[in-house]
């Protein structure tokens, strides 16, 4: 079953796609369910938060808590005692990670703004 979140670019998604996908992802990586870190709710208000909501602007891009979930996916290491990991547990643990995401994103950015100035320049000689 295709679920919504296949369907769309991580610019559309929204609070309850990214759920979908850390559900899935959860399930495909420790073969268990996914089980939020004290509730949905305390869940959904961190990502809306981060990406935003209908109602207000998100202070991350939805690509790079995309990128954030699955680098700490991909890195954790299950143990009997927990089996799996969850949203609030990334963002309160592995927070780390999302902070070099964003300073990668940041020098990707100003290396393109400094090459585009120098063609600007290149040109006005």
């Amino acid at each position: 079953m295709t679920k919504r979140y296949q369907t769309k670019s991580i610019d559309e998604w929204n609070v309850r796609d990214f759920h979908d996908y850390m559900s899935d992802k959860h399930r495909e990586l420790f073969g268990c369910e996914y089980v939020p870190m004290r509730s949905w709710r305390m869940e959904q208000g961190l990502l809306g938060n981060l990406i935003g909501t209908a109602r207000k602007q998100g202070t991350h891009d939805k690509a790079i808590i995309k990128r954030f979930i699955d680098e700490a996916f991909a890195t954790y290491k299950p143990t009997a005692q927990y089996p799996g990991i969850n949203f609030g547990f990334i963002y309160t643990y592995r927070r780390n990670i999302l902070q070099r995401l964003q300073a990668e994103e940041n020098r990707k950015k100003e290396r393109q703004e400094s090459e585009a100035t120098l063609d600007d320049l290149a040109e006005w000689l």
